[in-house]
């Protein structure tokens, strides 16, 4: 498997909206999350579920996908982009800010209300791993991550990081669940802090990068993996493992 970097669509709406959403991305070793200042807003779009369905077409046609599935939604409204520009302004005035910069002043309506929309892509019928991966050992995941911005004009914004090219298939057999079931059990026995409650079940592929083909493209070993979910101070944490030998990834 080959891996080619970022893909990306971006409107002059896209680019308005989206660098001013009230988000902080958070990231630790396990896992990321997304925190939403002022708290998310509860708002309608017309014909919502058509244009979301539109936007996953795009996004499987765009990146080439088998297909997609949305993961996850944060609906917007203008008013808090509003204040979230206001707030820059405030601390670019304020020199509250490491680095100076500009920014561009826009005027807000009703029609700049949207959604923040996460989707996962599919090989083989497996969705491959979207969430961002930090190793100890640094060996680079690549993950692919894909967001997108909608408004009632549909799509004004799409990131989709890292895409796959199949060089080679051969076939594997996995192992029986109840070893996968045992070696989280020896994880957590071992560990000593407060039970958790694990939310979330899921195989998937797990991209092993194994080095750089001629042209500089990662290559990697697509391993299906065992995905097990639990949300700890709002950060979604993971833990991998490795549906073939029933090992967990770790590094």
């Amino acid at each position: 498997m080959s891996v080619s970097n970022i893909l990306g669509v971006e409107t002059e709406e896209g680019k308005k909206v989206y660098y001013n959403l009230p988000v902080e991305y958070i990231t630790s070793a396990y896992g990321e999350g997304i925190l939403v200042r002022d708290n998310e807003q509860e708002i309608s779009l017309e014909d919502e579920e058509k244009l979301i369905e539109e936007g996953k077409e795009f996004v499987r046609w765009i990146g080439d996908w088998e297909k997609v599935e949305l993961t996850s939604k944060y609906s917007f409204s203008y008013k808090q982009m509003e204040k979230q520009q206001e707030l820059m302004e405030q601390a670019i005035e304020n020199g509250e800010l490491l680095k100076p910069q500009k920014i561009q002043k826009y005027e807000w309506s009703k029609a700049d209300d949207c959604f923040l929309l996460f989707f996962q892509g599919y090989l083989n019928g497996i969705p491959v791993l979207c969430n961002e991966i930090n190793r100890q050992d640094d060996l680079y995941i690549p993950s692919s991550k894909i967001q997108a911005v909608i408004t009632k004009e549909g799509i004004q914004y799409l990131q989709a990081v890292n895409h796959y090219a199949i060089r080679e298939k051969e076939p594997v057999s996995l192992v029986e669940k109840d070893i996968i079931l045992e070696t989280l059990r020896n994880k957590y026995d071992l560990a000593i802090a407060e039970p958790i409650t694990l939310d979330q079940m899921k195989l998937i592929y797990y991209p092993m990068t194994t080095g750089r083909n001629e042209t500089g493209h990662w290559m990697c070993d697509m391993i299906p993996a065992w995905q097990f979910r639990f949300i700890e101070d709002e950060i979604e944490q993971y833990v991998y493992i490795n549906a073939l030998d029933g090992r967990e990834i770790a590094g």
